[in-house]
């Protein structure tokens, strides 16, 4: 599960790195990838479920097994969202720009968690916050 993909450290490539070693070692895993929060699009349910296989015939078996069980949930899900998402990493300065709002999104979470801290310790908090 990939959510708040960006904010971690906020480049959403470099918090990807884990994922993309996985697969340069030769895993096979499926991941799903969330982006309703980190595009701010909440209520919109956008996301991407990506599997990866070793040949394209057991894609085309997993790609059928899928479509079983997603088609009795919903058989045509909410498209604006994704369409949104689709725009914005379609084009390399749309992602350039997404990538420093997430980075300034990470700075703004880091900052905020460490004056909790220094509040915490600063009111007499007896336990660590590192």
């Amino acid at each position: 599960d990939c959510a708040y993909q960006g904010f971690a450290s906020g480049d959403a490539r470099k918090d990807a790195a884990a994922i993309r070693l996985f697969v340069e070692r030769g895993h096979k895993l499926a991941l799903v990838q969330s982006f309703s929060k980190n595009f701010g699009l909440y209520g919109q349910r956008v996301g991407a479920l990506s599997v990866v296989a070793d040949t394209p015939e057991e894609a085309q078996r997993v790609f059928s097994q899928l479509k079983v069980h997603i088609r009795p949930s919903y058989s045509n899900p909410p498209r604006h969202g994704a369409r949104i998402v689709n725009k914005i990493l379609s084009s390399e300065k749309k992602t350039d720009d997404f990538v420093d709002q997430c980075m300034g999104m990470a700075k703004r979470i880091d900052g905020m968690r460490n004056k909790l801290k220094d509040t915490l310790e600063g009111l007499g908090s007896s336990r660590s916050w590192d």
